[in-house]
């Protein structure tokens, strides 16, 4: 589980006291919950958490898959404009 820190400042509990400052991440050990206090002038912050999938993870650039065959496969369709299988079309306000 982490935060960033998108606006403002504030302390999550149990860790250092010291404020989380805008632009600023924070990364959690396991548990269950996270205790919040903003600073004086308010705090947003994006806090994600999921369950492990304990599965292997290979990297590259903009690119996270599971074997590196997958990422070399994923990187020719980026470079071919294929990368993208589904596109959802914009809507018009």
């Amino acid at each position: 589980m982490f935060a960033h820190a998108i606006d403002g400042s504030g302390s999550f509990e149990g860790l250092d006291p010291a404020p989380v400052d805008s632009g600023e991440t924070v990364l959690f050990g396991t548990g269950g919950g996270v205790g919040a206090t903003a600073g004086p002038d308010g705090w947003r912050f994006l806090l994600v958490s999921g369950r492990p999938l304990h599965e292997p993870v290979a990297w590259y650039g903009p690119i996270v898959m599971n074997t590196r065959d997958q990422l070399v496969d994923a990187a020719r369709e980026l470079r071919s404009g294929e990368f993208i299988k589904h596109r959802r079309p914009i809507l018009e306000e």
